[in-house]
């Protein structure tokens, strides 16, 4: 292949007309026209960049209310073997299901947790049967602001948690928690601006508008997505759609940057598309709160004893793409021989592509007793996970976890495991 020329300098006439690798280069000569047309299309290129690389954060979205809905299945599989004593094939497998919901409104907001989970194992050993084991378990937590405008609230949480373990007969009672207090802080779901921000990116690719919407518009329109649900409630779940999309365009004509008098089209196309894609949750906020808790019953049929609790949520993202996260919480139950449970979760979650995410997160736990010689527990799980969409809600999620334990009177252990999952997303 021919080397393609390059303009070089003449101006000092003691320069070698030729590159560093010694590809002869070209004089500046011809139509003088001709470059000034080039270099002005270039500013232009360069200028519709520019347009789109907004300096807004997603701290900067403050929506005050928002809901989250996460729905999610998956099935494992395994078989195994050995020729030392025994002929017999051993297996699990298995299913769980999760649900989350979370809103964030000025005077109150609530989570609510589902998960449920069901296997069948059987060991290698000869004449060893098959055991049946499952857990499902229900938690909520409700926060109510003392004023809208403010970050002081009171709030309560209850958990309920019944499971039969794989090599018990029965099932045990069911584990219930309760728990009040206060706190101070708010939490605020961004990812909608995120969508926002693929949106108008997308829009000026495919020429639906002229320009990158400003900063404002940028937060109008994910004040739009937000309201999804209340767009449904008042006009159906078939119909909402025009309405809603009809809201977006508003944003787009308000703001100037249309290119036509209407999205089209591709403009529906777009917002659809971007709408359905995978997109990683993005969080901005804190909130910090303490109470008094109790356990009404346990595994055993027996309550518990009084407990105090104090817990740190923090959440913030970096860029578009990746977000950080820590939860501590420090538990206590207030009886003979105190033990302070300290518990840390911290996570890394960045968007490789908009079809890989890749989830790290470190999980630590010490148990610190007070009675007399008793030692320090600690234990640790490290993990790394890829999601690799195979459609907007099918993901295959190979994962890495690393774990070590030391309860202060062996040696400390570790060790190491790989995964592997297939999850679909219902919402």
């Amino acid at each position: 292949m021919r080397p393609s020329r390059m303009p070089c300098d003449t101006s000092n006439s003691t320069q070698s007309h030729s590159l560093p690798n010694g590809t002869p280069c070209r004089k500046l000569t011809g139509n003088i026209m001709t470059y000034s047309n080039r270099l002005v299309m270039g500013l232009a290129v360069v200028g519709g960049l520019a347009s789109i690389a907004h300096a807004i954060s997603l701290t900067d979205y403050t929506f005050p209310t928002s809901t989250t809905q996460q729905a999610y299945v998956n099935g494992t599989f395994n078989a195994d073997g050995n020729s030392t004593d025994t002929t017999q094939v051993g297996y699990n497998f298995g299913g769980s299901g999760s649900y989350w919901l979370a809103l964030r409104s000025l005077p109150f907001s609530y989570d609510v947790t589902a998960g449920a989970s069901a296997s069948t194992n059987r060991a290698t050993a000869d004449g060893a049967s098959a055991e049946n084991a499952w857990d499902v378990n229900v938690a909520t937590t409700l926060d109510k602001y003392l004023r809208n405008d403010e970050k002081f609230f009171v709030y309560g949480a209850a958990a309920v948690d019944y499971r039969k373990l794989a090599f018990e007969d029965k099932a045990d009672d069911p584990r219930v928690d309760v728990e009040a207090g206060m706190g101070f802080g708010r939490t605020i779901n961004a990812t909608v601006l995120k969508q926002a921000v693929r949106m108008d990116e997308d829009f000026v690719k495919y020429g639906i508008t002229t320009r990158g919407m400003p900063d404002a518009a940028l937060l109008s329109l994910a004040a739009i997505i937000d309201r999804e649900d209340e767009f449904r409630s008042q006009y159906g779940p078939v119909e909402y759609r025009k309405y809603w999309y009809a809201e977006m365009e508003n944003i787009l004509v308000d703001a100037g940057v249309m290119a036509t008098s209407s999205l089209g089209a591709m403009g529906v196309l777009r917002i659809q598309e971007v709408l359905v894609e995978p997109s990683a949750q993005r969080w901005h906020g804190w909130k910090a709160r303490a109470g008094v808790g109790a356990r009404i019953s346990d595994y055993d049929g027996s309550s518990g004893d009084p407990t105090l609790t104090a817990r740190l949520d923090w959440h913030r993202p970096i860029g578009m793409d990746l977000q950080i996260t820590n939860s501590t919480a420090l538990s206590t139950v207030l009886s003979s021989d105190v033990v302070y449970t300290l518990e840390d979760l911290f996570r890394v979650d960045y968007e490789i592509s908009n079809r890989i995410d890749w989830y790290n997160s470190l999980t630590a736990r010490m148990d610190i007793p007070t009675a007399t010689d008793a030692e320090n527990n600690l234990e640790a799980t490290l993990s790394s996970t890829f999601l690799f969409y195979l459609e907007n809600q099918l993901s295959f999620n190979p994962e890495v976890q690393f774990r070590w334990r030391d309860d202060g009177i062996v040696d400390a252990e570790w060790d190491w495991v790989i995964l592997g999952g297939i999850t679909y997303r219902l919402k």
